[in-house]
């Protein structure tokens, strides 16, 4: 069986080794010279955002196959709004993931579980060519441009990110959150530490350009009183969207062009690397694709709805939001325990939505 997959991302190289577990050996087609990120941060993956999943270094064992070495461990969740502070600590609420070209980032540890794969670098070859070549093209590609010449794509947010490796004085455990309409809209900012002296800030402005995103960036770090020494700068365009097919004849779509990314707060590793797996699956072993990834396409509608009910929130909002995460009956049910809050709330935030005008 030739398989070929585009893009060497978490998704393509998920579904590389899962494809290598049923004895395929697929070719990669890589447009970039290199595996990894161009930009060096932190990423995170919080379990309050993937239940059902109850820890996902374990899901990725157990059902991804992949044994993943994080760069750290979520201990402590601090939330800030413009006058309010919540701060959540106690238990183990996920993992930070170094990205970057370092051989301990995401990509590179699945690049290095990799044996009898091909990667061709600088090519990014017609996907419709492929599928005459291959007898199945898997489409892992960041960006949705493939799924928009495949026509079934559906764009839901866009923005900027800014971004910035910083140096000073961090808890390794602790992942910062900053929301505040008078800098980033509707958007967020966050900090996570790659130890106690350096970290990756980010902040997500939705619905601006390039040149809009430089000067939320600016007033971020102003209002919000920043001192921390830049080491590295960078800008990445983000788009969150779904697609409306995940396969169409024997061309798998996975990962960012299937609609990894959430809409609410952009996270989306679990997703990609889900879906790389689960494309491996249905090729070697003839399941449903589309119903494999049922799960995946209602949590992210669910977030979805979320997303639609932050957009209407002003700073006065923001601030009722995190005094309200803060309380001990709704920290305890959100964050201390195994039941997915946020199916329920978003079922809550749905029916608001509906009656809203």
């Amino acid at each position: 069986m030739r398989v070929a997959i585009i893009g060497a991302g978490v998704a393509g190289l998920s579904c590389a080794h899962e494809l290598e577990r049923h004895n395929i050996s697929p070719v990669i087609y890589e447009l970039r010279d290199f595996i990894g990120d161009k930009e060096a941060h932190i990423s995170a993956i919080l379990g309050v955002l993937e239940r059902p999943i109850s820890d996902a270094l374990d899901y990725l064992h157990t059902v991804c196959h992949l044994d993943m070495q994080p760069q750290g461990f979520v201990k402590r969740l601090t939330h800030y709004s413009p006058t309010k502070k919540t701060v959540i600590k106690g238990g183990n609420f996920g993992y930070f993931f170094k990205r970057g070209k370092h051989f301990d980032s995401v990509k590179c540890q699945l690049f290095e579980k990799l044996k009898n794969s091909t990667v061709r670098f600088g090519e990014m070859p017609d996907c419709f060519a492929l599928a005459k070549e291959y007898d199945y093209v898997v489409v892992a590609t960041g960006d949705p441009h493939i799924t928009k010449v495949l026509g079934c794509w559906k764009g839901l947010i866009s923005g900027w990110i800014k971004g910035a490796v910083v140096e000073g004085k961090f808890d390794p455990s602790e992942l910062i959150m900053w929301i505040n309409t008078d800098y980033c809209k509707n958007g967020y900012a966050y900090l996570t530490p790659c130890d106690s002296k350096r970290a990756s800030v980010l902040l997500f402005v939705p619905y601006v350009n390039l040149d809009e995103i430089e000067k939320h960036w600016k007033k971020f770090w102003h209002m919000e009183g920043l001192k921390f020494k830049i080491v590295e700068e960078f800008a990445i365009e983000h788009f969150s969207g779904c697609a409306l097919s995940h396969k169409l004849g024997n061309i798998y779509l996975a990962g960012g062009c299937g609609g990894a990314l959430s809409p609410f707060l952009g996270f989306g590793q679990i997703n990609s690397i889900s879906m790389g797996v689960f494309a491996a699956q249905s090729i070697a072993e003839g399941k449903d694709y589309e119903a494999m990834l049922q799960g995946i396409v209602q949590k992210e509608k669910d977030y979805y709805e979320l997303r639609k009910a932050f957009d209407k929130l002003d700073n006065n909002g923001l601030d009722k939001l995190v005094s309200l995460i803060g309380m001990p009956g709704i920290k305890q049910s959100i964050y201390n325990t195994n039941i997915n809050a946020v199916k329920y709330i978003a079922k809550a935030v749905t029916v608001t939505n509906r009656l809203s005008p």
